[in-house]
């Protein structure tokens, strides 16, 4: 019973301003994790007294507009205890190489490009000032070691170093 309850609780919320912007890039947001694919759930965890609120399969909704583009994977809209919404980007990708480290920054320049667009105004506002791009490699060797080269580079860039397990926000 308690699961109905909160089911039909979750359909009576507002939409979040992650979903609003979302819609607003015409992107079709999921409850929760939904979108992220079931194999990567488990990496991704939550600082205590934050939840989830929304996420976007990015590379499935513009793989038909963008066949040969290096997409990012996932938008994923996380409350805080304090109320507000904060926007992480996941990209689920191995780390099995050093060369894996450009292929990561090239998909970072698609986001950050797609970003300045006046429709993706609205996500890139939600970004805040957590550490917004994330690399989750679940699977298969780290090759980025700490204070490498390619650990400095995507530090450059603002995108985290590969990890096993991602905390959120």
């Amino acid at each position: 019973m308690a699961t109905r309850r909160q089911a039909n609780a979750r359909s009576e919320q507002a939409p979040s301003d992650f979903e609003h912007a979302c819609r607003h890039a015409e992107l079709e947001p999921q409850h929760g994790l939904s979108a992220v694919k079931g194999e990567y759930r488990p990496g991704v965890a939550l600082k205590p007294g934050h939840r989830h609120t929304a996420s976007i399969d990015l590379d499935a909704c513009l793989l038909a507009s963008e066949p040969t583009a290096a997409r990012w994977d996932y938008g994923i809209g996380v409350r805080g205890e304090s109320g507000q919404e904060s926007l992480v980007w996941l990209e689920a990708h191995p780390a099995s190489s050093t060369g894996e480290v450009q292929k990561m920054l090239d998909k970072l320049a698609w986001l950050k490009d797609k970003l300045n667009q006046p429709a993706f105004e609205p996500l890139r506002r939600l970004e805040h000032e957590v550490s917004a791009y994330r690399w989750l490699a679940m699977t298969g060797a780290i090759r980025i070691l700490p204070h490498s080269a390619e650990a400095r580079r995507l530090a450059k860039a603002g995108l985290s170093s590969p990890q096993r397990r991602v905390e959120l926000p």
